[in-house]
């Protein structure tokens, strides 16, 4: 009696399985792979995203706690208004020596340095007579295609009552009541497209232009 050989893959039933194998291998790391550089990328663009949040942040901060100094609209310490700048007076809170939340009177601007991409804050306080020409840069962003202030206007229009100017002007110094800042970060990663983030401040203490349009 003749006993039968167990069952085997012939040659071409091995290659069709190794085929299959390979083509889900494949299917699977280029899934794997997509996977984590969508990760990697998200994970770029949340933490640039995170500091322009908190650069906005600081700068509402400010601008609300800003201080109506001078009537004189030729004084050193009026507010400036410009398309890539912001000079102001303004509350800044500390803690003093004996850790008490204190606050004193600081000088400060925020501008875009076109040709270095950066976006940088400067502070003057008493010491340095409130020259911000005299005060350290602090980088507070990089990577910067774009950084724009404009200004609230009165419009005219009851249905838009407000008109954005990119630079402000008000005879008395006085500061204005809205301010919306555009910025445009530049592309992490090739291919990819610069992101434009907006944020508009309303000031309570602020006014709106009344600048001929």
């Amino acid at each position: 009696m003749t006993s039968k050989s167990p069952p085997s893959f012939t040659l071409i039933e091995l290659l069709i399985a190794l085929s299959i194998f390979a083509v889900v291998a494949v299917t699977l790391y280029s899934t794997f792979f997509a996977g984590i550089s969508v990760w990697k990328r998200s994970g770029d663009t949340s933490s640039a995203y995170q500091d322009i949040r908190v650069v906005f942040d600081d700068i509402a901060r400010d601008l609300k706690d800003m201080i109506y100094f001078t009537k004189d609209g030729e004084s050193a310490y009026a507010f400036i208004g410009a398309p890539n700048k912001v000079i102001f007076m303004t509350l800044e809170e500390y803690a003093s020596p004996q850790m008490k939340p204190a606050r004193e009177v600081v000088r400060v601007s925020y501008y875009f340095d076109t040709a270095k991409e950066e976006f940088i804050k400067k502070r003057a306080d008493i010491s340095l007579g409130f020259d911000i020409e005299k005060a350290e840069e602090d980088v507070l962003l990089r990577g910067v295609k774009d950084f724009q202030f404009e200004y609230c206007y009165d419009s005219g229009d009851e249905d838009d009552p407000y008109l954005w100017q990119e630079e402000w002007e008000d005879d008395e110094a006085r500061i204005p009541r809205g301010i919306r800042i555009v910025t445009v970060m530049k592309a992490i990663k090739s291919g990819d497209e610069a992101s434009e983030i907006t944020r508009v401040i309303f000031i309570p203490t602020g006014v709106l232009g009344k600048k001929e349009l």
